[in-house]
């Protein structure tokens, strides 16, 4: 049994992978390390790996490596099923690599973009052979509705909808349309452009707001599309499975 502990900037996930693929997932509070360490003894797993895109909780990682056969931490230094083509990898998130990782698993060898759609949208390419290019990085759909509220004098703070005309009728959908308008058309211009190269093309989508991407993006693109909520976990697993095995 492997154990993926995956630590973002306010929460960390714990999943549980056997031979067959995921077997749990359970969220919890980045504040409450104690409860996460008290869950992880009570787990019956073999192998570990540890992946944070903020500070790393020494304790937290004492725990793992003092429980696992095989413990990972993950770094640019270590051993990927894929191999990175990218100037500095030590910028270069983990997440990142673990969902281009992930979509390998997923997609086979085929070109992949991968767009994980969170705090920020991030947009990689991985070649058929397995070789991360490399993608871009923009603001999130909250973010850009926080940003036009607080760099502005009189425009409100919009909810997050799926909802929205194309020309806004007040300020509220004009402000929705033009951010949720211009996500879609960015992703779908990203899609379109690698698709002429890469008439095989796959996307896949993660992140917190993939469905809201996947219901908008579904019936404007011809290129196959994947939503996968769990893309990074799945990379994890697969580079922790690539560790133990080497």
């Amino acid at each position: 049994m492997n154990l993926i502990v995956d630590q973002g900037n306010t929460s960390v996930k714990i999943a549980l992978f056997d031979k067959d693929g995921i077997v749990s997932v359970d969220v919890f509070e980045l504040s409450s390390v104690e409860e996460i360490m008290l869950s992880i003894k009570k787990l019956n797993y073999c192998n570990a790996i540890y992946s944070t895109s903020s500070l790393p909780v020494n304790s937290l990682m004492a725990t793992l490596k003092e429980n696992s056969v095989t413990f990972v931490n993950l770094t640019y230094h270590t051993p990927l099923p894929i191999k990175v083509d990218y100037a500095t990898p030590q910028t270069l998130g983990m997440d990142r690599v673990a969902a281009a990782v992930g979509a390998r698993e997923v997609c086979g060898e085929v070109p992949t973009l991968v767009i994980d759609a969170g705090t920020a949208v991030t947009y990689d390419y991985l070649t058929p052979d397995g070789v991360y290019k490399g993608g871009n990085i923009a603001p999130g759909i909250s973010m850009r509705l926080k940003a036009l509220n607080h760099f502005t004098k009189s425009l409100p703070l919009v909810e997050v909808s799926n909802e929205y005309p194309l020309l806004g009728v007040d300020t509220n959908s004009a402000i929705l349309s033009g951010v949720m308008s211009g996500v879609k058309y960015e992703c779908e211009g990203y899609i379109a452009k690698i698709s002429k190269k890469d008439t095989n093309l796959k996307v896949i989508l993660t992140g917190g707001d993939h469905l809201l991407l996947y219901n908008q993006l579904k019936n404007s693109t011809f290129v196959p599309l994947i939503d996968d909520e769990y893309l990074v976990l799945k990379g994890l697993n697969a580079i922790l499975r690539y560790n133990v095995e080497k």
